[in-house]
């Protein structure tokens, strides 16, 4: 099967490979997934160091975590070199020619850095990851609030999407004008703000044995090198969930859950109800702002 993009032809392999056994989904349709909604992941690849999870069989047979950008890339697909004596050549996925090419290598999953490669240090998002106790998603609604009240006291807007997996990344827009420490700085003055707040229900204690069945306020995305799981990616689990961008209103829809959005549904739901995220880089927020906003609501340490 060829898939022709202008100038660019992608040969898609083995379409009828199955890659979710339990669901019968396949590669083809994994590739087909991402051509279709290939406008919408796009603005968030276009630039972004890029990490895959690839999977060469089915993903009941596990899979793996790719930097590097292979050999056999063709030369259309940009590539960035970051890091020191560990350089890694990362792939930049642009167009829906590259978008298709890579989910044909066995990608799944695609993961970016909160920065761009002209502009690695400089991210244009933060993002908080909302990690809680085993059926505990009604907790994750509630502090998703939280967070999304105290980022609107910073002046930062805040949006939401779903991971695909246990819980919820709230993302607010920046500027560029922060480099990673201070924007890593403002997180964790985030979070520790919140847990002075609502001991009883966030920490930001790393092991889960002194989480003591609170939410784990997880700002280790904001780190130089650290990566998100790029809105609209399919997720290697059971029914192939997305990591789909929601409206706010949804939080407090019980019918939403963290792996509730599957790949099938998701052209469907734009269809319906369009891009949530659409909007998300018409007004970024500024860190050096939210800094002091915070500090004069917080107080004396």
């Amino acid at each position: 099967m060829e898939v022709r993009f202008g100038a660019h032809t992608v040969a898609v392999t083995h379409p009828e490979r199955v890659v979710f056994p339990a669901d019968g989904i396949t590669k083809g349709e994994v590739v087909a997934y991402y051509r279709d909604i290939a406008d919408f992941i796009l603005p968030w690849l276009r630039g972004r160091p890029l990490t895959i999870e690839r999977f060469t069989k089915t993903i009941d047979d596990g899979g793996f975590y790719q930097k590097h950008a292979p050999k056999h890339y063709p030369a259309w697909i940009p590539r960035v070199e970051l890091g020191g004596k560990t350089a890694v050549n990362y792939a930049v996925c642009d167009t829906p020619a590259a978008l298709v090419y890579i989910a044909n290598q066995g990608a799944v999953t695609f993961h970016v850095w909160t920065s761009r490669g002209e502009s690695p240090f400089r991210p244009e998002e933060v993002v908080i990851d909302l990690d809680p106790p085993v059926g505990r998603f009604d907790l994750v609604r509630r502090v998703a609030r939280l967070v999304r009240d105290l980022l609107a006291e910073l002046g930062l807007p805040a949006f939401v999407k779903t991971t695909g997996s246990k819980g919820l990344h709230i993302v607010s827009p920046v500027d560029g004008a922060a480099a990673f420490d201070e924007v890593l700085a403002l997180c964790g003055d985030v979070a520790a703000h919140l847990c002075r707040r609502h001991p009883d229900l966030v920490t930001m204690e790393f092991y889960k044995d002194d989480r003591r069945g609170r939410l784990y306020l997880d700002v280790g995305r904001n780190a130089p090198g650290a990566t998100f799981v790029a809105p609209y990616s399919v997720r290697p689990r059971p029914g192939a969930p997305v990591s789909a961008p929601i409206d706010w209103r949804d939080v407090d829809d019980p019918a939403v859950a963290a792996d509730g959005i599957r790949m099938r549904d998701v052209r469907a739901r734009i269809d319906a109800r369009g891009d949530p995220w659409a909007t998300l880089r018409d007004r970024p927020g500024s860190v050096a702002a939210a800094r002091t906003a915070l500090a004069r609501i917080a107080g004396p340490s």
